[in-house]
């Protein structure tokens, strides 16, 4: 008997080293990938230096209107994933995407991420580059940022369009998976799925080489700690803009994803009740998923460009 536990021991003992094994070899893969992969990002933009950290930035288009691009929670390079709707919307407009800290190819921070702090480092980005009157163009939690952005600058943003964006009222704000995000990124695990399905990775239709770039960035940029902090910000940052209310007189257009409305009839109504007192508002709601940038860039820009005219 005491044989046959001895056996049983070892063999339990075993399999503890061979999966111990196994995550340190993911381990050690990930830290050795993103080293190699650092020196193959390719700059694009350009830095601006805000609160003595590096912020990204590209200007493209030219026009006497200006849109100013945010980007959704954790998107991994907001220049590349915004760029089919940057080709559309800068044939008739001046276009700004803003990469936030830990986002794209700013510098990471340990600031707190609330929604004071990310407001008042986009306001220092646009009057260093001299930009006083624009549209912001918001996807997803940006549409929570841009609210309190515009109750402090209502005299410099001239619209805001929101894509599939959110609103305080959506509530769930604490259900973001932060701590799992954490836990992937630390372990490599989250390099080892995204090989088995590169879809978790959500890169748009780029092309080759810009979708390679975006990979990279989204192995690099996967649970810095700006956008954890932000994760763990977020439900004070839903209560903090719970109340605010755009002004009367601000043009507000939403563009609504039909996989985002037809499984949840209260994602199309918060946004309705958001503009029932706008003197000018328009909902469109579009075929595709979230990530409506991807998909339905051409319509997108051709309904903005209507809109703002």
């Amino acid at each position: 008997m005491k044989k046959t536990f001895k056996i049983v021991g070892i063999i339990l003992l075993s399999i503890l080293i061979i999966i111990a094994l196994f995550f340190a070899g993911i381990f050690i893969n990930n830290k050795l990938q993103l080293g190699r992969e650092e020196k193959k990002i390719v700059p694009y933009g350009e830095s601006v230096v805000i609160d003595g950290k590096k912020m990204n930035v590209q200007i493209s288009g030219n026009g006497s209107k200006t849109i100013v691009l945010l980007p959704g929670y954790m998107t991994a390079a907001p220049v590349i994933d915004f760029k089919p709707l940057i080709d559309e919307l800068e044939k008739k407009v001046r276009v700004i995407v803003v990469e936030p800290f830990g986002y794209g190819l700013s510098e990471d921070t340990d600031t707190e991420r609330s929604v004071e702090h990310l407001t008042e480092e986009l306001h220092k980005v646009l009057v260093m580059q001299g930009i006083n009157k624009y549209t912001i163009m918001a996807h997803s939690i940006s549409g929570v940022y841009s609210l309190d952005y515009i109750h402090k600058y209502p005299h410099e943003v001239e619209a805001f369009i929101g894509i599939d964006s959110s609103l305080p009222s959506q509530g769930g704000a604490d259900d973001n998976n932060q701590g799992a995000i954490e836990w992937l990124s630390k372990s490599g695990l989250f390099r080892l799925l995204s090989n088995i399905n590169a879809d978790i990775l959500n890169i748009p239709d780029v092309g080759a080489v810009l979708g390679e770039q975006y990979k990279y960035l989204s192995l690099k940029n996967i649970g810095s700690k700006a956008t954890m902090n932000e994760g763990k910000a977020m439900p004070e940052n839903f209560n903090k803009t719970a109340e605010i209310q755009y002004p009367k007189n601000l043009p507000v257009l939403y563009f609504l994803a039909t996989e985002s409305t037809e499984p949840d009839d209260n994602w199309l109504k918060i946004h309705k009740d958001m503009v029932k007192n706008s003197e000018k508002s328009a909902i469109e709601i579009l075929e595709g998923g979230h990530y409506l940038h991807h998909t339905q860039a051409k319509q997108i820009a051709e309904l903005t460009a209507a809109f703002l005219e």
